[in-house]
């Protein structure tokens, strides 16, 4: 007897990267995580040539930093499997960048430990130059993990940092570096080895990825009855 699963299994396009030849699979994963990098990079350098009396406050500048993500998210949701989908959020990382770029700004204006984050995905980056063919998202989590912890560790005792400072950087350090590898592993199934730029995109917007999976949660649940099993009173049973 065939006993559905309570979600729906990840999604997987036909020719994603998957599918294609181990050499051919590593070098996607390089040229999205360099690309994406990059993008940090930008991120970092607009940001400090933002003047001071520019920079808007931590809330506002967040909440419009979400509404963008949220619309861009939109784009997938509305085109998915169509063609146009990768093009058009392929020419949305400019905007992505300097979202990016006046939000970082105000939140290390307000003491909020961003540049934490850029130790740990630093160190996978070069985890993945260095280790040639014997790639591993697991590793490259664990030994970025490890050396990035020891360098924000360094930084807290060189400048002083207080305790809850300290833990602040080395959870968001943790949080950033796990959703990176996370994130990057998933979008595997999801994304041809042509779609490189759109990738890099989905490492932003992905953790709205809400509005897609809901329905899908959802369609799933009606299709294999499962609120039936449970229980619930389905609103969108046929």
């Amino acid at each position: 007897m065939y006993v559905p699963n309570y979600v729906p299994e990840p999604e997987q396009i036909p020719g994603s990267v998957t599918k294609i030849a181990y050499a051919d699979r590593l070098q996607f994963i390089r040229h999205v995580l360099y690309r994406f990098l990059g993008s940090i990079g930008c991120i970092v350098g607009f940001g400090l040539l933002v003047p001071k009396v520019f920079v808007p406050k931590p809330w506002p500048v967040t909440v419009g930093l979400f509404i963008i993500l949220i619309l861009i998210s939109g784009i997938r949701t509305l085109l998915r499997g169509t063609d146009l989908e990768p093009k058009l959020t392929s020419f949305t990382l400019p905007i992505v960048i300097v979202a990016f770029a006046f939000a970082t700004r105000s939140w290390t204006s307000n003491w909020f430990p961003a540049w934490s984050i850029l130790a740990g995905i630093s160190c996978f980056g070069i985890y993945s130059l260095v280790c040639g063919r014997d790639f591993s998202f697991v590793g490259g989590f664990t030994l970025s993990l490890i050396v990035s912890s020891v360098l924000i560790a360094f930084v807290m005792v060189k400048e002083g940092m207080q305790s809850q400072e300290s833990a602040q950087a080395l959870l968001w350090n943790t949080g950033g570096l796990f959703y990176l590898v996370y994130d990057l592993a998933a979008m595997l199934s999801r994304r041809k080895s042509s779609e490189c730029w759109a990738a890099v995109v989905d490492l932003y917007r992905d953790a709205f990825n809400f509005m897609g999976y809901f329905p899908r949660v959802l369609i799933h649940w009606n299709r294999h009855r499962i609120l039936n099993d449970l229980s619930i009173d389905n609103p969108f049973r046929n």
